[in-house]
């Protein structure tokens, strides 16, 4: 029984990826993304004990889904920001899934939302202190043909873990009600 559900999961699979491709062949979308970027990024925790400057570092990203239409394509994405300052060592990785909107076929430009959990880890080598939150994430780019098949994107994105946030020192409690921020702006590489 078990076998019999995976060939069929597995048909259903191949199924829906043959007919995203013949749509996409069609001129109405469908098909496979992936995207990478990198870009100067900016993190933030505020919290009753927190400082709440925003930090600047290197952040990268990646991105992987499917478009829907001409007009729409969702995927899960995966973005990460690392500074050094002092001793201190600072790490974000937001983790969520978004969707691309493009309200005009004739232009590239488009509008991007959906939700994220992001993560904040505070370092000296001795004391950790780690925050968490769940959230929206926005943003916006504007896509410019590289070749057939390759889309250069400027884009700025945005990523908040407004709910269920915490934070915590060494493992233990040390705070709640934590707002971790993170804004990219940069450059993204498209495969479509």
């Amino acid at each position: 029984m078990r076998s019999a559900a995976i060939i069929v999961l597995a048909l259903l699979l191949a199924s829906t990826g043959v007919s995203a491709q013949r749509r996409a062949a069609a001129g109405g979308g469908g098909g496979l993304w992936w995207a990478v970027g990198v870009a100067p990024g900016w993190a933030r925790v505020t919290c009753q004990i927190c400082a709440g400057s925003r930090r600047t570092g290197m952040s990268a990203f990646a991105g992987l889904g499917g478009s829907t239409s001409r007009t729409l394509r969702i995927g899960g994405e995966l973005a990460a920001w690392r500074e050094r300052d002092g001793g201190v060592t600072q790490t974000l990785l937001s983790v969520g899934a978004a969707g691309y909107w493009y309200p005009s076929l004739r232009r590239r430009f488009y509008l991007r939302g959906g939700a994220a959990l992001v993560m904040h880890r505070a370092s000296d080598g001795t004391d950790v202190v780690t925050s968490s939150g769940i959230g929206p994430q926005l943003g916006v780019g504007y896509e410019h043909r590289a070749s057939p098949s390759w889309l250069v994107a400027p884009f700025i994105h945005y990523s908040v873990g407004v709910f269920g946030g915490d934070v915590k020192f060494n493992g233990g409690q040390a705070a709640g009600s934590a707002t971790v921020s993170f804004l990219q702006a940069g450059v993204s590489l498209t495969r479509r």
